[in-house]
């Protein structure tokens, strides 16, 4: 027993820490900072610590060339080697789960089938009001979405896309203040009939509350997990605001930027009940934010989330100048 005791002691020690790297998510350490901002980069972290192992041992081996050789380290101190060689065991095997993990949302679902009545619903933080207006007005003219979800586009932000979209009907969540960061702006084109516009009070951001017939739409902002005394705001804006219609049986459609991921635990028990669309189309891993690095390198927190017998039926992730977000573009299957 005293012999294996140092190869325990490292996959112990090697397990325990790619856990709270790569999957504090999964074993409850993502309530607090750090480990909640480390979940939101899992694919990224997995990614950069896979590369910079394979590129460390290819450089330990083209350094060692031409040196002296010298004994083993499992010959010079085995019980060290013992330890650090279990925990990369450890560590692998944790890695190795979240790689599946990670690459589940790469497999797309069987899509809705074709017929019936669809709506298509459009999404992009607009950074504060700095998107170019023009752009995303030609966006809206040429693949006409439904419903058009702005968070942080305000009154100022509002105005500036109805006046070059005069057909469709919007509303602003937050008309009583003129930062376009607080607030979030809801477009509906002529194609759908007036709907019951509700206005949802949240702790940072307003939300908008749309009945049309035969479909809800909750367009929203959730609060980030960021500075650490906001990871509560999160969690509560998760729970109150994303949770329930989730968990309802009438169709709905939950759209926006909900600062999480699905590798966030809170995130994941708010949405239970609803389909994640990009994870349904096998665009799982494709990042919204920030729209400066690449979209297999950046996180999904950009989401469109479908219940009570929505069907998605395709979408894509689309570029807007101007933002630090990517739109998500989704067309949606309602029930008969």
């Amino acid at each position: 027993m005293r012999r294996a005791l140092p190869a325990v002691l490292g996959v112990v020690l090697g397990a325990a820490v790619a856990l709270a790297v790569l999957l504090p998510g999964y074993v409850g350490l993502d309530g607090v900072t750090p480990f909640v901002q480390l979940a939101a980069l899992a694919p990224l972290l997995l990614v950069v610590i896979t590369g910079s192992v394979f590129v460390g041992r290819l450089a330990g081996v083209v350094l060692s060339r031409g040196r002296r050789a010298k004994p083993p380290l499992d010959e010079r101190r085995p019980r060290l080697f013992a330890v650090g060689f279990a925990a990369m065991v450890g560590a692998a095997l944790v890695a190795l789960t979240a790689a599946g993990i990670v690459g589940s949302r790469l497999l797309a679902d069987e899509p809705a089938p074709p017929g019936g009545r669809e709506l298509t619903t459009l999404t992009l933080n607009v950074d504060q009001g700095r998107a170019d207006v023009d752009a995303l007005a030609a966006l809206v003219r040429e693949r006409r979405p439904d419903v058009v979800v702005l968070p942080e586009a305000g009154e100022p932000f509002r105005a500036a896309l109805a006046a070059r979209l005069p057909e469709h009907r919007s509303w602003s969540a937050r008309t009583d203040s003129p930062r376009d960061a607080a607030s979030v702006t809801v477009l509906v084109g002529p194609g759908l009939p007036e709907p019951r516009v509700t206005t949802v009070p949240s702790t940072l951001y307003g939300t908008l509350d749309l009945t049309f017939p035969g479909i809800r739409v909750v367009a929203l902002h959730t609060a980030a997990p960021y500075p650490p005394e906001r990871v509560g705001l999160w969690q509560r804006d998760l729970a109150d605001l994303v949770a329930p219609p989730c968990r309802g049986d009438a169709p709905v459609a939950v759209v926006g930027d909900l600062n999480a991921t699905t590798d966030h635990s809170a995130f994941r028990a708010a949405s239970a009940g609803c389909t994640d669309a990009l994870e349904a189309l096998g665009s799982g891993t494709t990042g919204t934010y920030p729209a400066e690095l690449p979209r297999w390198f950046g996180i999904q927190i950009d989401h469109v989330l479908a219940g009570g017998g929505v069907g998605v039926r395709d979408g894509e992730v689309l570029d807007v100048p101007g933002t630090d977000h990517r739109a998500v573009l989704v067309r949606l299957s309602l029930p008969r």
